[in-house]
């Protein structure tokens, strides 16, 4: 699937590789990502996990830095569905999050896909990796 950047939430500028993701227990809603190579992990804030009836509170608080600050994150493998594509994988939920956008890692992306980006035509394209 070929996906057009867009301006990041809240921040507005440059256009960049944007994805809606819905998480479990939110199937009809969803949350605009960040495809960041640079993120081992993938990124949200911890109001979702709340929101999809995702109990965090017994698990390990880890420290992760984005965009130069540091959040606490929890992690939990989640079912996640984008660009029409379905996986579990381990996501984050962080607490301080201030972005109106979350981020897709190494981790619980990028592994699941073959992810092209063309920068010059300001998109995407993001194939789901065959098992």
């Amino acid at each position: 699937m070929i996906v057009p950047y867009t301006e990041l939430p809240g921040a507005g500028g440059w256009p960049r590789p944007i994805l809606d993701v819905s998480v479990a227990g939110l199937d009809d809603a969803t949350f605009p990502c960040l495809a960041d190579t640079g993120s081992i992990n993938s990124l949200l804030p911890g109001w979702i996990a709340t929101e999809a009836g995702l109990e965090l509170r017994q698990l390990e608080a880890r420290a992760v830095v984005v965009g130069g600050s540091v959040t606490e994150a929890r992690l939990l493998p989640v079912r996640l569905t984008a660009v029409g594509h379905t996986w579990e994988a381990e996501v984050g939920f962080a607490e301080p999050w201030p972005y109106a956008w979350g981020l897709l890692g190494q981790v619980s992306f990028f592994r699941y896909f073959t992810v092209t980006f063309r920068a010059a035509d300001f998109e995407l394209e993001v194939v789901p990796v065959e098992n």
